[in-house]
């Protein structure tokens, strides 16, 4: 058996099914391999890049890792960021690089390239194999790394030789088994009591990390009577059309939430599962945590006070320390008490009414509103990066069986677009809706095609306003001014999409995304399709605190 073909049956065994990536001659044996191993399906991607997000989106759904697959020299650079997005999200994709063979080491071979230490910062293992033998065993070694404590992505360079080499019968590799991150007690303790004590004046900030496990922060939020705010990562993390939802805090926020978590309603803020990081704190504003208490629970202890000073810090995981705090509050209490606890929250909530447009002029804001009215009740949003994500951000409603997805915290354009892909592959059943923009679709929209090809009925949406629009709208608040390229002749996206055999629309006014017009783009028998919304775009996207921060920069 050749070496790479043990090393992917260790892989099948732990139950990976897909290796995205673009095929090329250092690499050539392992795509050959495949033919051996029906359980692994092969993605063949545009771009390396894409296939990287495709990955990371992949694995971030359902939890199993996934492989991504590059050539020496060009093809491992182009993973390198996708691998640092997948760094930042904790995500344990499987980067393997090829590489000449190891006799011609240093003698100048095509494509030649010494990866491991490019990759080395933005991985938890970088390393080349050098002994055949040795292969199946380092494939083990970076699945064991990549899910162990805090997961994340790791790197292997296989050079040619290392794949096709012979090696028998390999032994039978073991994979680790985690383990759940139990909290101390204490603190569990000591989080209730403070809960206990500050009755209805507390208030959720849900991130990232409690997305996993909406139904529990559901049940902590109806239990106490809590508002709940969610950062933009967090988006999604709590239905917001309940009417204990405040909206989003941070870019892009909604005032409900910035007036409530600034003001003087609550002592007590509960944050779950977010890092605090710029976006999710409009900027580091002391306002969110001035005169609060603070719980801050997170299954990676790093994040635990490295931004804001917290009374009482958890470390653990997620659901199982939200279910050991709701368990200390119904102590000794019958099912129906609690019943009847959680009902009272609608006394002390606002009605939820639904939005209405509010104006009928026609830009990114409308036709995002109205994107939210007809999609349907179980869509994933996966949200590319650029002007449309605030708009996107502040103007969505996820209401209770959808789903919003973002990369803000890397923010690579073009990363939403082949990101949708790795979502429809994760939840096929689940209709997805891409929102991107005409500078990412420039960057990775080919991918669109890979969509056709794997008849993946994915909705892009490309909002179309013929310029890098957050860029633009940066230097004008920034800087008072911008460069002229910054814009650029209108180029048809429908068009590119009718080139391409893919299925296709173009919305020019509000009356051409009425719900009886739109119901044949949600018809998953059909495959992708590429909704066109030509904007002008001259209305300035809520983006100020992202451009106060420019602004307040020390260079």
């Amino acid at each position: 058996m050749r070496a790479i073909e043990a090393g992917l049956r260790f892989l099948v065994n732990q139950g990976v099914k897909y290796i995205f990536g673009v095929p090329a001659g250092s690499i050539n044996a392992l795509y050959d391999c495949l033919h051996e191993l029906p359980e692994l399906t092969s993605i063949v991607a545009k771009h390396e890049s894409s296939s990287g997000y495709m990955a990371a989106a992949y694995t971030r759904i359902t939890g199993i890792p996934s492989v991504c697959v590059g050539s020496s020299g060009p093809g491992a650079t182009n993973l390198v960021t996708p691998a640092a997005n997948a760094w930042r999200e904790k995500l344990p994709v499987i980067f393997l690089t090829g590489a000449i063979p190891t006799t011609k080491f240093g003698k100048g071979g095509g494509q030649e390239l010494h990866a491991d230490p490019i990759f080395a910062s933005i991985t938890k293992l970088s390393k080349t194999v050098t002994n055949p033998e040795d292969l199946p065993r380092v494939i083990a070694e970076a699945y064991n790394t990549a899910i162990s404590g805090i997961p994340g992505p790791v790197h292997i360079t296989i050079p040619i030789n290392m794949q096709m080499t012979d090696i028998g019968t390999p032994e039978v590799l073991s994979a680790s088994v985690v383990q759940p991150v139990s909290p101390a007690q204490e603190d569990v303790v000591a989080a209730a009591d403070a809960i206990a004590q500050a009755g209805r004046r507390g208030v959720l900030l849900l991130g990232h990390g409690a997305k996993e496990f909406k139904d529990t922060m559901l049940r902590f939020a109806e239990l106490t009577g809590w508002h709940v705010a969610t950062t933009p990562r967090g988006k999604g993390a709590f239905p917001e059309n309940h009417p204990l939802a405040l909206g989003v805090y941070g870019l892009a926020s909604n005032d409900s939430a910035v007036e409530y978590l600034r003001g003087d309603q609550h002592d007590l803020l509960m944050i779950v599962g977010s890092a605090l990081g710029e976006s999710a704190t409009s900027s580091w504003d002391e306002r969110l945590v001035d005169g609060k208490q603070l719980i801050h629970i997170d299954h990676d202890k790093r994040e635990l006070g490295k931004n804001f000073e917290t009374d009482y810090p958890i470390h653990g995981d997620i659901e199982l320390v939200v279910w050991q705090l709701i368990d200390r509050l119904t102590m000794g209490m019958s099912e129906e008490g609690i019943q009847e606890i959680s009902l009272a929250y609608k006394e002390a909530a606002a009605a939820s009414e639904a939005d209405e447009l509010g104006s009928e002029d026609w830009n990114t804001r409308t036709a995002i509103r109205q994107l939210n009215l007809i999609a349907p009740d179980h869509a994933r949003y996966y949200v590319d990066i650029g002007e449309f994500m605030t708009y996107s951000i502040q103007n969505l409603v996820i209401r209770e069986d959808q789903v919003f997805d973002i990369n803000i915290n890397f923010g690579g354009m073009g990363s939403g677009i082949s990101g949708a892909l790795g979502a429809q592959l994760a939840e096929p059943e689940r209709p997805t809706i891409c929102i991107t923009g005409d500078g990412c679709f420039f960057m990775h929209g080919l991918e669109v095609l890979t969509a056709k090809e794997y008849h993946l009925p994915i909705v892009f949406v490309v909002i179309n306003n013929a310029r890098l629009g957050m860029v633009y709208h940066g230097h004008m608040m920034q800087y008072k001014r911008c460069l002229d390229d910054f814009s650029q002749q209108r180029t048809s996206i429908a068009d590119v999409a009718k080139a391409l055999g893919i299925r296709y629309a173009q919305a020019n006014s509000l009356a051409e995304l009425q719900p009886e017009l739109t119901q044949s783009w949600f018809d998953q028998s059909q495959g992708p399709i590429v909704i066109e919304i030509n904007v002008e775009g001259n209305e300035i996207p809520p983006m100020g605190e992202r451009v106060k921060f420019l602004q307040g920069a020390t260079y």
